[in-house]
């Protein structure tokens, strides 16, 4: 699976409501709450939520993220990646990185 990425702009903390203002179809879009960066991939029929994180290059320091979607969030933590990271992704989620492992 080959994704590039680009960096759109900064959204500063956002909301649910805001964050699917950023969904575009055919692709998939992170922001980093810590930073407000955001950046997108393009969608992968099949992609999944750990195949977007190692394509997106996300910081594995990442330990909590929340998927955004119209009909509302999905939090997946660390100790549910490794079974929910495999949960399929739909064109125009927006994934929220909530929270950075201590050093």
């Amino acid at each position: 699976m080959k994704a590039g990425g680009k960096v759109a702009f900064s959204a500063g903390k956002s909301s649910g409501k805001a964050l699917l203002e950023l969904a575009k179809t055919g692709e998939v879009t992170f922001v980093n709450t810590a930073t407000g960066l955001v950046s997108s991939i393009p969608f992968l029929d099949g992609l999944n939520l750990k195949g977007a994180i190692e394509a997106a290059k996300i910081d594995p320091r990442f330990k909590a993220f929340e998927v955004v979607r119209p009909s509302g969030i999905i939090r997946v933590g660390a100790g549910q990646l490794a079974k929910l990271g495999r949960a399929k992704l739909k064109s125009g989620d927006v994934i929220r990185m909530v929270k950075l492992a201590s050093k």
